[in-house]
């Protein structure tokens, strides 16, 4: 791909495009001295015979087509789908034809195949989450990136991946539980599709008799779309928690509570299901903030920008939120402004934020939540940069991640040579029941020097105020 062509040229490969196409494997050997054919025999032998065939052949019969799927599981209502997004769209038509729901996990879908596709699924009584939807959580059960959290009377429906993330991680750790988090791709609620999926999911949970609170995430939604949002959580008859990062401050309803920051969701959702007055439950996390803000002195300081170098879009976004309250501009490649989009997101520039998920990076390539190396060697790039002062970044766990997401940072900032290295502020998105081990995962990062906070508002108070203390 183009993204893929422009990567392998900033590491200093000579790729001439002409006759390639994203249908095309390229290999690039960075080596000096005897031996090199041994490597592309590697590289050939690797793809003759790749190591996982072996345990397929030794598996137990699995389907390789959607009929196949369905005389395995003929009650099935749910097909997840995740392929090159020029083939997804079909697939997932052929599903709901079947009378399947869709979780399309897959991006690089055309808006007007999602258009098609979820008008389809309209008339149909059926949803389809996505595409490039990431993560949902069904009856309990985690679909594509989720963290291990425990299930209860909380519906979510959020047009973001991480986002959903974040406030099941937030409320997990107020123990409190989700039993549907139905997401539906960050598209939808813009006015071209119109939020098709994100009503039928408000229906669905509204009509659920064991959820109890229904929260809505996601970034702000076109205003007609919002405005259809509102009327059907206010039919709802359930007490609802809107999360439009990003927003405009509103005063609360009788029974909608707005919110515009992710913990700030999950904190307004335990006090009422807890039956703690919401204004009390804000002014306790306001004041834990201001602490957060307070314990921004560090030692030297060496540059003046900021980077945000992230694996999550939602995070990235509201950590800009909150960043420009603190230092402007900010820079990036899904800025919160169009004007300051980056010219080349592979050089920042002043305070940037990068979100490592976006389709530039993610075609033909695993995303960097799945394999951390990328963002990680961005991470050492970004470090040698001697105008750089601090660096933020996510780490997220669960279902679906890196086994030892961690492990790829420290090695990074371990093989920094600047004499005085950027502040490092980290966020570790996940439960202590998550499989990569949140205690490892912080340690690992706390042994090189990274502040690990408890939220993502939390790091970006603290990494937008340790520059701004700076700049005064």
């Amino acid at each position: 791909t183009e993204a893929n062509i422009s990567i392998m040229r900033a590491a200093g490969f000579e790729v001439e495009n002409d006759f390639l196409s994203p249908d095309d494997l390229l290999i690039g050997i960075d080596f000096e001295g005897e031996g090199i054919e041994k490597l592309f025999e590697a590289a050939r032998s690797y793809l003759a015979c790749p190591p996982w065939r072996k345990e397929e052949s030794d598996a137990e019969y699995s389907p390789v087509t959607l009929s196949g799927a369905l005389t395995v599981l003929p009650k099935s209502n749910l097909a997840l789908i995740s392929l090159p997004g020029r083939y997804a769209a079909a697939e997932a038509m052929k599903a709901l034809k079947r009378g399947l729901n869709v979780m399309l996990y897959s991006d690089n879908v055309s808006i007007e195949e999602e258009i098609e596709l979820k008008q389809f699924a309209e008339k149909n009584d059926l949803i389809v989450m996505g595409p490039d939807c990431g993560t949902a959580v069904i009856n309990g059960k985690g679909l594509g990136f989720s963290n291990v959290c425990p299930t209860g009377s909380i519906g979510i429906v959020g047009a973001s991946g991480t986002g959903l993330q974040e406030v099941m991680v937030q409320l997990s750790r107020r123990k409190l539980g989700v039993k549907h988090a139905i997401g539906t791709g960050g598209r939808d609620v813009k006015s071209s599709v119109g939020g098709i999926s994100f009503l039928k999911a408000i229906r669905e949970l509204s009509e659920d008799s064991e959820i109890s609170i229904i929260a809505a995430v996601g970034k702000p939604p076109a205003p007609e779309v919002r405005k259809k949002i509102l009327e059907s959580l206010k039919e709802s008859g359930k007490q609802s928690v809107i999360c439009f990062m990003g927003d405009a401050s509103r005063k609360d309803e009788e029974s909608l509570f707005y919110t515009t920051q992710l913990e700030e969701c999950a904190v307004v959702v335990e006090a009422l299901h807890e039956g703690v007055d919401v204004t009390l439950a804000r002014e306790k996390l306001g004041s834990e903030y201001a602490k957060v803000s307070g314990n921004s002195s560090t030692g030297e300081l060496s540059g003046r920008y900021l980077r945000g170098l992230f694996t999550g879009g939602t995070l990235c976004y509201e950590a800009q939120y909150i960043a420009q309250s603190y230092i402007n501009p900010i820079y990036g490649n899904a800025p919160l402004r169009k004007d300051l989009k980056l010219e080349n997101s592979l050089k920042p520039v002043g305070h940037s934020f990068i979100d490592y998920g976006e389709d530039e990076f993610t075609q033909g390539r695993l995303h960097p939540m799945m394999d951390p190396s990328f963002r990680a060697e961005q991470l050492r790039k970004q470090s040698e940069d001697s105008s750089v002062a601090v660096i933020l970044f996510d780490v997220v766990l669960g279902y679906g991640s890196a086994e030892n997401p961690s492990s790829d940072l420290v090695e990074a900032i371990r093989s920094v040579k600047r004499e005085i290295k950027p502040v490092y502020v980290a966020y570790v998105c996940g439960t202590d029941r998550d499989p990569q081990d949140i205690e490892k995962q912080r340690s690992l990062l706390e042994s090189v020097g990274v502040i690990v906070c408890e939220s993502n508002a939390r790091a970006a108070i603290l990494a937008a105020n340790i520059l701004s203390r700076k700049e005064r």
